[in-house]
């Protein structure tokens, strides 16, 4: 049976908006911090923003060979425009808002052969700014997936994961292609695909230096004041991208971890989108690139070693007659 480690890759990169850093951690609590930027062509500004994302661990539940994952993760972000030019005099209840996301998942994992894991789930997500009174229609989204993961060699060091994700309601395309490659040997940790880039070098057992980057798309459900409500807005998409220098540092030789990640949020982009998430005229804008700085605690516990074979003749000795 594939090592729990490899259960908990195919559980994080699967997350529809993943942010652990790298697969083994388990569960993590974080802070984001970006700096206020020029957003649109109209003299506006985006205010300070702050994220704050937790993710619980839960058991996972052995049915013979197959593993059922469940996973747990919440999110909260506050966005504001500056009350200057046009926008003076305005309280924050009309210029900010508070969006949460809340994500349940299931996966099923089963191992096929020494080299094959086959797993698939699905994922409800709420996200919206609980304005209004929650709306199942309008304020959930839906995931389903099915992914194969491959041990390039047989090495589990050396990990390809491929697949379909479905998506409901979608934006662009329903069914999308999913590719996946890990590369964790000596000491070297590269993890490549959708929607996190992670190139780390270690150094001895507590220290990780390299270069983490994320890819977000968001739809969130919103109550807008103003122009919003006349055009029929129902709701914010923001589409994100950001990358920076990384240090992670054990804490006290345990299973504890602290992770320090400071660069910029090259893309921030926002629209509004009507009741059937299409696109208005009117478009919140696009920001400059402005610098970042995240704080996390990750829980990544040791993996559990495969135990090795006993040499032949190292059997109990047989009883004496």
């Amino acid at each position: 049976m594939p090592g729990w480690g490899l259960v908990v890759l195919c559980a994080v990169l699967l997350s529809a908006t993943a942010s652990a850093q790298t697969s083994e951690d388990r569960a993590y609590v974080s802070y984001s911090l970006a700096r206020g930027t020029a957003i649109g062509s109209e003299g506006r500004k985006l205010d300070n923003w702050k994220q704050l994302d937790l993710r619980l661990p839960l058991p996972p539940v052995f049915l013979g060979k197959t593993i059922v994952v469940p996973s747990l993760a919440y999110e909260t972000r506050w966005l504001a425009l500056e009350p200057r030019g046009a926008l003076a005099g305005l309280d924050e209840d009309v210029l900010g808002r508070r969006f949460h996301r809340l994500q349940l998942g299931l996966t099923v994992v089963r191992p096929l052969a020494p080299r094959w894991l086959l797993f698939a789930g699905a994922s409800g997500i709420a996200r919206t700014d609980f304005r209004n009174a929650f709306d199942v229609g309008m304020d959930m989204s839906w995931v389903g997936y099915a992914m194969a993961n491959y041990l390039i060699g047989g090495d589990p060091g050396m990990r390809l994961m491929f697949g379909l994700v479905v998506m409901w309601p979608f934006n662009v395309l329903p069914v999308i292609p999913m590719v996946g490659f890990t590369y964790r040997k000596g000491a070297y940790v590269v993890e490549l695909g959708l929607p996190r880039l992670t190139l780390l070098r270690k150094f001895g057992d507590g220290l990780e230096l390299g270069l983490t980057g994320a890819f977000d798309q968001q739809v969130f459900h919103a109550r807008l004041p103003g122009d919003g409500q006349t055009l029929g807005a129902h709701f914010v998409q923001e589409t994100s991208m950001h990358v920076g220098p990384t240090a992670n540092v054990r804490l006290g030789g345990g299973s504890v971890w602290l992770s320090t990640s400071v660069g910029l949020d090259l893309l921030n982009d926002f629209s509004l989108l009507d009741g059937d998430r299409e696109r208005l005229g009117l478009g919140v804008g696009s920001t400059r690139a402005a610098p970042f700085v995240r704080v996390a605690v990750n829980w990544r516990p040791p993996r559990r070693m495969p135990k090795a074979p006993e040499p032949p003749g190292s059997g109990p000795a047989p009883a004496a007659r």
